[in-house]
C-alpha cells in the first residue's frame, strides 16, 4: 500500500509494516499545516471562514454533467491496484469542511483497532466559493453553498453537481476490481453536520445502483452472505451526532402546528433536491433494510449549541442532539414495524462525550462501527425498547 500526499509517496513493502505507514502518513498532515493534536470539535468556529487547509489529492468524479475534480486525502492511490485492501471508509468532514482533521482522526483509529493493513481510508472535501478563492484553485474543482453541500444540493461549479454525486463516483472507483480485488466493504462515516449528508445519502444515493452496475452485489453489512460471496459489497452506513435527520413521514416527536416546512427537504420529502430521481417509497423501505449506525454521544445535550440546527423543522425533532437521535431511532422502529420488515439499524450512546467527532470515533465503539474492531456491541435491537447504551468498557471515549 502506498500512502500519498500531493507528489509524495512512500512504500514500505509489506503488509507487516502497515503500522509504520500509517503514521507517516499522520506525520505528513503537519506538513500541510493539520493541528494533529487539535480533536476534531468541528462545529465551533464559524463555517463560512475559509478553510485554511485543502487537502492534496485530487479525486476525479465523473458524471452525467462532465468531469470534476473534489479535493481529498486518501491513504492509498485509489488510481493503482490493492489486492491487500478489504476495507474503504468514507470519512466526511463536517460543516467546517476540516478534513484533514476527520482523515488523522480516523487514520489513528484504524492504528489502534489495527485496521490499517487493510483499510483505505478517503477523506473527501466539499469547498465553497470562498475556499476556492482564497487558495486560487483551479476552476475545474466543484464548490457548492456553505449550507448547501449537506443536503446534497447542486454546486456552483463548475457545474450543477450534487454532492450525493461525488459519494455515487468515489463508490463506482471503489467498485472497480482492477483495482480492489478483494474489497468487501464500504464503510460512509461521518459526525454533526457530515452525518447529516450521511444520513440523508443512506435514505436517497445511488450506492446500490452503481455497484449493481459494476457487477457486485450490494448488501446490507451485518447480514446472511449469499451464495456468490466473491461479488458481494458490503455497505455500512455510520452516522454520529448530527441536527437533524430525514423522516419517513411527516410525524414528528414534537409540536410542529406553526412550522409550515417542517416535512420540505431536507428535514422530509416534499420539494427534495434534483438528485433524488424514482419512487420514494420504494426508497424509504430499502433505507430500513440497509445498515445504519447511529452513534450518539450521551452528553451531547446543549440545547443551546453554537451549531445546533435551531429552525423549527429542526426543532420539531427534538431539544438538542442526544434527544432527536433517540427520537428518530424510535421513528424507524415504527416506520419498519408498519412495514412488517426488520430494521437493520443500530443505536449506541457513547457515555461521556458530547459533540465531538475525535472522541466519538476513537472510543471502542467508534472503532467497532468503522473498523469492526471488539469491545462494543452493535447488535441489531429488532423492538422499540429504552436507548441503548454501550458497557462502560466499551464506550469509553479515548480523547486524542
Amino acid at each position: 500500500m502506498t500512502v500519498r500526499f500531493g507528489g509524495g509517496s512512500v512504500s514500505p513493502g509489506g503488509l507487516a509494516r502497515a503500522s509504520a505507514r500509517w503514521a507517516l502518513a499522520a506525520a505528513a498532515m503537519v506538513a500541510v499545516g493539520s493541528a494533529l493534536a487539535a480533536p476534531a470539535v468541528d462545529e465551533s468556529a464559524p463555517e463560512r471562514r475559509p478553510v485554511k487547509v485543502v487537502a492534496p489529492e485530487r479525486l476525479k468524479i465523473k458524471t452525467a454533467h462532465g468531469e470534476t475534480l473534489v479535493p481529498a486525502y486518501t491513504s492509498s492511490d485509489i488510481n493503482k491496484a490493492h489486492p491487500n485492501l478489504k476495507r474503504a471508509v468514507i470519512m466526511v468532514h463536517g460543516r467546517l469542511r476540516d478534513a484533514d482533521k476527520y482523515f488523522d482522526l480516523t487514520m489513528r483509529a484504524a492504528k489502534t483497532a489495527s485496521a490499517s493493513g487493510d483499510t483505505l481510508v478517503i477523506a473527501p472535501q466539499f469547498l465553497n466559493n470562498a475556499d476556492t478563492a482564497r487558495h486560487d484553485l483551479a476552476a475545474n474543482v466543484a464548490r457548492w453553498k456553505t449550507e448547501a453541500w449537506p443536503a446534497g444540493e447542486p454546486g456552483k461549479a463548475p457545474f450543477a453537481l450534487s454532492s450525493f454525486e461525488v459519494l455515487d463516483s468515489i463508490i463506482a472507483q471503489l467498485a472497480d476490481r482492477t483495482r480492489f480485488p478483494n474489497l468487501e466493504r464500504i464503510v460512509v462515516a461521518a459526525h454533526s453536520g457530515g452525518a447529516q449528508f450521511v444520513q440523508r445519502y443512506a435514505v436517497v444515493g445511488q450506492a446500490d445502483k452503481v455497484l449493481a452496475a459494476a457487477g457486485l452485489q450490494p448488501f446490507a453489512d451485518g447480514a446472511t452472505t449469499p451464495p456468490d460471496a466473491a461479488k458481494v459489497m458490503r455497505v455500512r452506513y455510520v452516522v454520529a451526532n448530527p441536527s437533524s435527520y430525514l423522516y419517513m413521514d411527516a410525524t414528528r416527536p414534537s409540536a410542529s402546528t406553526h412550522c409550515r416546512e417542517v416535512n420540505h427537504w431536507r428535514y422530509g420529502f416534499t420539494d427534495p433536491v434534483p438528485y433524488l430521481q424514482g419512487d420514494v417509497k420504494a426508497m424509504q423501505q430499502r433505507y430500513v433494510t440497509k445498515r445504519v449506525i447511529y452513534m450518539l454521544g450521551g452528553r451531547d445535550v446543549d440545547p443551546n449549541h453554537s451549531a445546533l440546527d435551531k429552525t423549527c423543522m429542526a426543532e420539531a425533532q427534538g431539544a438538542f442532539r442526544l434527544e432527536r437521535g433517540n427520537n428518530y431511532f424510535a421513528h424507524m422502529q415504527k416506520f419498519a414495524a408498519a412495514q412488517n420488515a426488520t430494521l437493520r439499524h443500530t443505536r449506541v450512546e457513547i457515555p461521556g462525550v458530547a459533540h465531538n467527532a475525535d472522541q466519538m470515533f476513537n472510543s471502542a465503539c467508534g472503532m467497532a462501527a468503522l473498523f469492526d474492531a471488539p469491545g462494543c456491541d452493535l447488535k441489531l435491537v429488532e423492538a422499540p425498547s429504552t436507548p441503548v447504551a454501550a458497557t462502560a468498557s466499551a464506550a469509553v471515549a479515548r480523547s486524542r
